[in-house]
């Protein structure tokens, strides 16, 4: 999960919108947008944050989840009706299209986005 964390931060560090290329990371940039008002909250004086210009939309927090994911399956797994929904094999996830939320799959590259360099390494 800290590899998730590290790539959705080096799409920033890089200038670009943090982008989920597998549930893991799609799971580490809901629970990211989760904390980020807390994290407001607590940060030095000092940082540069209020440095970088200011917008309207700023700390639209429910708009950063519209446009920043594909869709919100995963969240699925914290729902009790939706026990047993992260098996393909499972009637909703086949009718709704889920497909595999088993946590062995939480790391496969979803079909249409691009892979991570397999060679980035780990954080040490």
């Amino acid at each position: 999960m800290a590899r998730a964390f590290d790539d959705l931060a080096a799409d920033l560090a890089k200038g670009n919108w943090p982008n989920p290329t597998c549930t893991a990371e799609e799971m580490a940039l809901h629970l990211a947008i989760e904390d980020a008002p807390t994290y407001l909250e607590d940060r030095p004086a000092e940082d540069d944050h209020n440095s970088l210009p200011e917008h309207e939309d700023d700390y639209s927090w429910d708009s950063c989840s519209d446009l920043l994911f594909q869709d919100h399956d995963v969240l699925m797994l914290f729902h009790s009706k939706f026990t047993g929904i992260e098996d393909p094999d499972h009637p909703a996830n086949q009718f709704m299209g889920v497909g595999d939320l088993r946590e062995a799959a939480w790391f496969d590259p979803f079909d249409n986005r691009s892979n991570r360099d397999p060679r980035r390494g780990f954080r040490r």
